[in-house]
């Protein structure tokens, strides 16, 4: 009965220590790392211009997008796989195409600092304003969640808008593509 006891309190202990383990709350100096910037369109093509030589992937999203919002840590973890490789993940948040009253800067940060962003991340200011320039340069990004490719040259080669629709699976084997070219 010792033997049990014990035993439970041990897988109690583990349990307890995964459960904490996941929901701990960002470190100051993690939560340093987490920036969002309201921009124009001409300022997110500024930030792709100058990251020529690597590979891009945007992601459109928005907190009150259900599929934005589950779609995410994707991106976070593509950061993490192949950021040393030459990716560039960037954030751009579309909250403002939603109810005027209910945007909030501070819900946007707290969001992407949940989901530990730590690569470039933009909240587009006027989005609706700027429709022919953003679809230009990122596609049609006002179907949400919308994922636009750059290759190294600084070229839009895939949107999730344009097609054809990619798994997880197959954008991934896009990004290593692009990644094993010579900038």
């Amino acid at each position: 009965m010792h033997t049990m006891m014990t035993s439970m309190l041990g897988i109690g202990i583990i349990g307890l220590a995964a459960w904490l383990g996941c929901s701990r709350s960002l470190s100051p100096e993690e939560a340093g790392k987490v920036q969002v910037d309201e921009v124009r369109v001409a300022q997110l093509e500024k930030a792709i211009k100058d990251n020529k030589g690597k590979v891009i992937l945007i992601d459109c999203w928005a907190t009150w997008c259900v599929p934005c919002v589950k779609k995410f840590p994707k991106l976070v973890e593509r950061h993490q796989k192949y950021a040393a490789q030459g990716l560039v993940c960037m954030s751009v948040s579309m909250d403002k195409l939603g109810a005027a009253e209910q945007y909030s800067k501070e819900k946007v940060l707290k969001f992407l600092q949940e989901k530990r962003a730590t690569f470039p991340n933009f909240i587009l200011i006027q989005p609706d304003k700027e429709e022919e320039a953003l679809v230009k340069l990122i596609g049609d990004c006002f179907l949400i969640p919308h994922l636009a490719l750059f290759d190294r040259q600084g070229r839009r080669i895939w949107t999730s808008a344009d097609g054809p629709e990619l798994t997880d699976e197959q954008l991934d084997k896009k990004i290593e593509q692009l990644l094993a070219e010579k900038p």
